[in-house]
């Protein structure tokens, strides 16, 4: 069985089939997108790591209702690219899963920085590029002055 299919079939066993969204023209740029509680992303991830994906990079967005933090999967196979979304308060928390995938530890980090969230469990969570005694989160769409601040809803329907 393939790395993909394998995982597929285990996550969807894991949150059900209403978590997955397929993409078989790829016009999102990846196959499939796993909406995914927080206190389920560790077991997702696992899963992942398990099937041979690895973190291939974590971004966030900001809407006026909440965060939402994107994790793309992948693995050398064709088509392969999954998107993990995840949904956080402003003031909420995220599990870490740097202790699934290293190079989380230098993305959480940055997501942090620029967006606020806190990664729970991170080993090493201090500031990267902003100065240190930086108060302020640069990407958080209540930094500086925005006009399109819309809530997730209104972006994707």
């Amino acid at each position: 069985m393939a790395a993909k299919d394998e995982a597929l079939q285990r996550i969807r066993e894991l949150l059900g089939e209403g978590a997955l969204t397929a993409d078989p023209d790829f016009r999102t740029g990846v196959s499939w997108t796993i909406t995914c509680p927080r206190e389920s992303l560790v077991a997702v991830m696992r899963i992942f790591e398990e099937c041979g994906f690895y973190l291939e990079s974590l971004t966030g967005l900001d809407f006026q209702d909440t965060l939402e933090f994107v994790y793309h999967m992948n693995t050398y196979e064709p088509r392969a690219r999954m998107a993990v979304r995840v949904l956080c308060p402003h003031d909420g928390e995220i599990p870490s899963v740097s202790g699934v995938f290293s190079s989380a530890l230098w993305q959480e980090r940055e997501a942090w920085e620029f967006f606020g969230v806190r990664f729970s469990g991170h080993p090493d969570l201090r500031h990267l590029l902003l100065p240190e005694d930086a108060d302020f989160h640069p990407l958080r769409k209540d930094f500086g002055t925005v006009h399109a601040y819309r809530k997730r809803e209104e972006v994707y329907g």
